[in-house]
Order: structure tokens, then sequence, then C-alpha cells
């Protein structure tokens, strides 16, 4: 898989994301989220828990969250572990105000930025289950991974309050995470090696390729798409941050409408 860096867009993403947050009032901190159970707060708390874990244990080599919060808890699965420890957080957090927690997510954001920035991209590091992984991986998939959480999360926060997507060159980035990430968890769908399936992100044409041991990506139209699939743009930054799906009905099909809808489905999981 071609290396994606991320690393020079955590700054902007994050400057966006404090002047949004900056910007509430304090009946906006209160709004309900898509997140059960979570305010606008406790999205903003998720996000500092977030940038506190990955500094412990990816700068730090700290015990990693889920090890201790596991502890004493045997039987849950990796999914309700991480499920426990986020509710743990920001239960514990939420006594913090939204200035402090303004002030925090800017000195982690810094803080993150700085340690991404000198990390050797190929050099081994967690698994990363978003490209697929089991074993150690590359640590340009972490910071990907890690910046379109932080893009997920900034834009729940968008979609509660009523602010419109975030764009530029970290929305592009994301949509590129995005579709490597779904492209590396495609099962075959029953394509042909060689087969091509075209797909439009608003504006932008990316081509999957049915390779050997999957799906490659590349950016740019395809030659000869077995199959097409388009999202209009203003439905491209809600289906890729798990935003209400509103897309069906203005999803468009051509060729071999089956493949596009299993590509469509599979690259959304």
């Amino acid at each position: 898989m071609m290396q994606i860096d991320a690393t020079g867009l955590f700054g902007s993403e994050r400057d966006a994301f404090l002047d949004l947050l900056g910007d509430l009032s304090d009946q906006e901190w209160q709004l309900a989220t898509e997140c059960p159970e979570w305010t606008v707060k406790g999205v903003a708390l998720h996000v500092l828990g977030d940038d506190l874990s990955l500094l412990a244990r990816q700068r730090d080599g700290a015990t990693d969250s889920l090890t201790l919060f596991a502890e004493g808890r045997p039987g849950l699965d990796v999914g309700d572990l991480l499920d426990g420890f986020n509710e743990q957080w920001v239960t514990a957090a939420s006594f913090l105000g939204p200035q402090l927690v303004v002030e925090l997510l800017a000195l982690t954001g810094t803080w993150t930025e700085r340690f991404y920035g000198s990390c050797d991209l190929d050099a081994l590091g967690e698994p990363v289950g978003w490209f697929g992984a089991t074993g150690p991986s590359p640590m340009w998939q972490a910071i990907a991974r890690e910046l379109i959480e932080r893009w997920v999360h900034h834009h729940q926060i968008l979609r509660a309050v009523g602010r419109p997507p975030l764009g530029g060159p970290v929305a592009d980035m994301a949509e590129r995470i995005a579709l490597a990430g779904g492209a590396y968890r495609l099962a075959d769908l029953g394509a042909a090696m060689g087969d091509e399936v075209e797909v439009r992100m608003g504006s932008r044409s990316w081509t999957l390729l049915r390779i050997q041991d999957g799906w490659s990506l590349a950016e740019g139209p395809a030659n000869a798409p077995r199959a097409l699939l388009g999202i209009a743009p203003n439905e491209v930054a809600s289906l890729l941050t798990r935003g209400p799906n509103t897309a069906a009905s203005t999803t468009t099909f051509e060729g071999d409408a089956e493949l596009a809808v299993a590509v469509g489905l599979g690259l959304m999981q």
C-alpha cells in the first residue's frame, strides 16, 4: 500500500476545531450529538482523551488504556473495552469547564503535531485495524487513522451545532484515508482480476482496481470501469464521517449496479 503522509495537516485541523469550540455558546456546549449519551462537551472531552492516550502509549511507551481498563474485567471484547474506557474517561473529565477543555486541546494538539512530525513514518508501531492490520503497522497508518478520527468527531460537533462541514486540504486528505482504508478491507465482491470500479466523491474521482491481494486505490477516473459509484458533493462529508445517511437518494450507479452497491457498502463500514 502506498504511504499516506498526513503529518502536515494536524495543525490546521486542530486550529479549525479550536476556533469552532471557542465560538460556541454555553447552550451549544450542552447540545446532544449523534454519539449516544454524549453532548458536544462530551465529544470534545473524548477527543482530549484520545490525544492523551496516543501520546501516552505511542510517544511515551506507557501501558495502553485498554490494557489497564481490562484489569478486573474478564471476558470483555475489544469493542466493549473501548466503549467502557471512553465512557469512564468522559464521565471522569466532565468537571472540566469549556475554557479549560479548549486550552488543554490546544496543548495536546501541539504536542501531537510535534510528535508525529518527528516520527519515522515507516517505523512499526501498534496495529491499525483501519487498514486491516492485526500485527504491528507502520506509523503512517496510525497517524492517518488519528487524523480521520479527529475529522469524524469534528463533524459530529459541526452537525450538532448547525455549522457547515470542514473543507480544504484536511477534507481532501480525510477522503483519501477513508477510501484507502475501505479499499484495504474490501472483499473480492465477485470482481475479476483487473476489474475497475470508479468512485466519484463530489468533484473528485477515485479508481479501485481488483488485484491479487484485494483492491488498490488510485486518484483519478478509471480507464474502463465495470461499475461506477457517484456520491453527491453535499453528501461526501456526512457519509465519510458516519453522519445521517441521506446519500441513498442522491447516490448514482452505472454499469454493474450490484458491484457498485457492494463497493459502496464495503467502503463505508
